[in-house]
């Protein structure tokens, strides 16, 4: 019977559990990973590719380069700036980009424009940019530009908001509630995007993704995009080894980059070769591809948002499922009965609780307290009167040792029903004789005493 009790507490709990488990799992799975080959890769038509957006900028008469390898990309970056003309860094995953690499991309002349998608807390310290940032949100979400730059009236509302930014320290052009920050360093120009949602092909079609993706890309006449899919080596460590101060250090490495893929856009996009580029294959993390900035404490830093949502997820289920079940808190409150119930019905009712919960002890108790009250009155001492002194009284009037009498009327009883049967059957007979109503019997082979 216990267990069943158990059971009818912890199923509802775990069926709630169970299915805020399963939609966190979902949740994370459905999530684009951006060490797959196929993330915001320019030759991938996979939902989460970006071949689209690089036909569209093709199309448009912008030259895309395609490239494996943040020194390369801040070379050729270097060059054209150099060169007299503007251009366009795309970085895809700036989690996996080294820091030493983020520090030089941040120092690129002011000819050129930096673009990352969805950094973190960590990939910003990293490369020196004194930036705010909160999130990430569950999913992104569409808010209207809210600010006056082209590329933002011209898109309309667009999925960029889930991480957000606060560049207090720069003059920066806010867009989408901080979902997309504009600023410039004391050298390169810096785009902030929260979300990688507007780059894919799959969500392209959503909101304004597709004119916002082309606006922020298409405004340089070169955009060098950085197709990088494993976490880089530390560029002064000659033997290819992962830097040790990186998070990811220590991860077994998956080989070489992979551009993912032969075909190609629909322009012929340069790529350097990715043979000659070795990466280090650690992971990075879904979407959020940095620290975790939902709070300042190391202890909400230790784990993800998701943990601390599904925590109050769980509290709240099991608030409402108290609530649906009508737990009190606290003592309860004396009520009327809605319907008249007989006295025998009552009892009966009890009796079978006290059944089902093997309570023979309180069953007795029950019994013996009634009878200490009746005797009381019998004697006409007050109805809270001492079991001892009520003992001590009836001992006399039946001839038996008061410590048995106390027994009877005070004892506890071994754990079986015939055992239970006999007290109660002693206690009555007790009542029945004292009150002169009957010889006592105590018990089946006591025989009756006059």
């Amino acid at each position: 019977m216990k267990s069943r009790r158990w059971l009818r507490f912890a199923l509802p709990l775990a069926v709630v559990a169970g299915l805020a488990t399963m939609t966190g799992v979902a949740h994370v799975v459905q999530q684009p990973d951006p060490t797959d080959a196929s993330f915001l890769s320019p030759t991938s038509d996979a939902g989460d590719g970006a071949r689209q957006l690089a036909d569209g900028l093709a199309g448009a008469g912008v030259r895309v380069t395609v490239r494996t390898s943040s020194e390369k990309a801040i070379a050729d970056a270097n060059a054209r700036a150099n060169a007299g003309g503007p251009v366009t860094v795309f970085v895809t995953t700036p989690g996996l980009v080294h820091p030493s690499y983020l520090e030089r991309m941040a120092a690129l002349p002011a000819q050129v424009r930096v673009v990352l998608v969805a950094p973190g807390r960590n990939e910003l310290d990293l490369a020196g940019i004194d930036v705010d940032v909160l999130g990430p949100r569950w999913t992104a979400t569409a808010p209207q530009p809210g600010c006056s730059a082209g590329f933002a009236s011209d898109a309309g509302p667009a999925a960029v908001w889930r991480w957000r930014y606060g560049a207090a320290a720069y003059p920066a052009v806010r867009c989408y509630d901080d979902g997309l920050i504009e600023f410039d360093t004391d050298r390169a120009s810096m785009t902030l995007v929260g979300a990688a949602d507007p780059f894919r092909n799959d969500r392209a079609d959503e909101h304004g993704n597709r004119a916002l993706a082309r606006g922020l890309l298409a405004r340089a006449p070169t955009v060098i995009w950085l197709d990088l899919h494993k976490r880089e080596p530390d560029p002064d460590d000659e033997t290819g080894r992962p830097d040790p101060a990186s998070p990811d250090s220590g991860r077994e490495g998956d080989g070489e980059g992979d551009q993912g893929g032969g075909d190609q856009p629909g322009g012929d996009f340069p790529q350097d070769d990715p043979e000659g580029d070795p990466q280090d294959g650690g992971q990075a993390n879904g979407g959020s591809q940095g620290g975790n900035g939902v709070a300042d404490s190391p202890l909400a830093r230790a784990f993800p948002p998701a943990v601390w949502a599904t925590l109050a997820l769980l509290a709240l289920a099991a608030l409402a499922l108290a609530a649906a079940s009508a737990r009190r808190l606290g003592a309860p409150v004396a009520e009327p009965l809605p319907v008249r119930v007989r006295a025998a019905e009552t009892v009966r009712g009890l009796g079978g609780l006290y059944r089902r919960a093997h309570a023979r002890s309180t069953s007795l108790a029950t019994l013996q307290s009634a009878a200490r009250a009746r005797l009381a009155e019998h004697y006409g001492l007050a109805a809270d009167a001492p079991a001892d002194e009520v003992a001590e009284l009836v001992a006399t009037t039946v001839g038996r040792p008061f410590l048995e009498i106390r027994q009877i009327l005070s004892g506890a009883v071994e754990d079986s029903d015939e055992e239970l049967a006999r007290a109660a059957t002693t206690v009555q007979n007790l009542v029945r004789f004292v009150t002169g109503q009957q010889n006592w019997q105590q018990g089946p082979d006591e025989g009756n005493v006059t």
